[in-house]
């Protein structure tokens, strides 16, 4: 007896195709998203550090890197160096302005991913 799985075999090969796209627009979505939120907590005085959020959909293995691109990003994140401590943020802004916007909607993002891969 021989059975010609040829069908699925082409059918399980699109199926994989497609998660893999919800995967990466999903992703980016989510990133967007994440950026979005943190434009609205990231430390202001100048703007210059707001203006540098940025996203790299290109970033290696489906990967997508969100992030603010000045030399002090990190320092202003983590609210110090361990040495020095910034203890106010100008007009109610404040640090961990990337961690929080995560944390804070975590559920949100993972329904989000759940409802793609169905």
């Amino acid at each position: 007896m021989e059975i010609d799985d040829s069908d699925f075999k082409t059918k399980i090969t699109q199926l994989v195709e497609k998660v893999g796209q919800n995967v990466k627009k999903g992703t980016l979505d989510i990133a967007k998203e994440v950026l979005r939120l943190s434009q609205r907590e990231v430390p202001h005085d100048t703007g210059e550090l707001q203006n540098s959020g940025h996203l790299d959909p290109d970033a290696p293995a489906d990967d997508i890197i969100v992030g603010y691109n000045k030399v002090y990003a990190a320092f202003q994140h983590e609210g110090g160096d361990g040495k020095r401590v910034i203890t106010h943020w100008q007009k109610g802004r404040k640090g961990k302005y990337l961690e929080d916007p995560i944390k804070n909607n975590l559920s949100t993002f993972k329904d989000f991913f759940a409802n793609i891969l169905k």
